[in-house]
């Protein structure tokens, strides 16, 4: 989180049941993040349509939001949680790539297949290697299901989590 980077990857807010009785202000909400956000790097929006394009530009436009720094990008998204669903990038000294995890929406909302593809489309758009973390399961490959979220990292090789995030018997994200 604290490593200098160049832009920050958003999806812009569709889905109403995540703010149930709040949905009306929450574009509002996004549109001053994106303005503070344009005024020091690039933003990498994803929309769901032309039409979702057209009104995240007008919002954005009456917010103030300088756009000649974000990117819209369309591909339809379950819900905006990139810091979950999105590619983890890493590098060396030499290289940027990504790490393409398995998203299952906490293993709690049966709509995320949209969300499970977007680190795929980024890797792809930026042409950049994809790392897919896979385990043997019942003698076959297995995606494995991890939350951006759920880890914290000092980008010295240390990760910070918990066995909740990655092994509960409750919300099942790598069952055995």
């Amino acid at each position: 989180e604290w490593e200098p980077h160049q832009s920050t990857w958003l999806a812009w807010p569709h889905n109403r049941t995540d703010w149930p009785g709040k949905f009306d202000a929450i574009p509002w909400v996004f549109a001053d993040i994106i303005r503070h956000l344009a005024g020091k790097e690039d933003v990498n929006l994803v929309v769901a349509s032309t039409r979702e394009k057209q009104m995240a530009r007008d919002i954005l436009k009456r917010s103030h939001v300088e756009t000649k720094r974000v990117k819209f990008h369309i591909w339809p998204t379950n819900r905006i949680w990139t810091r979950d669903s999105g590619p983890i990038f890493i590098r060396n000294q030499q290289t940027v790539a990504l790490t393409n995890w398995r998203f299952n929406a906490w293993a709690k909302y049966p709509d995320w297949k949209h969300d499970n593809q977007l680190p795929d489309r980024i890797g792809k758009k930026l042409k950049l290697q994809q790392f897919t973390p896979l385990i043997e399961r019942h003698g076959k490959p297995h995606h494995v299901v991890l939350e951006g979220g759920s880890i914290d990292v000092n980008g010295q090789g240390l990760m910070l989590s918990t066995e909740e995030c990655h092994l509960s018997k409750i919300q099942q994200r790598n069952p055995t």
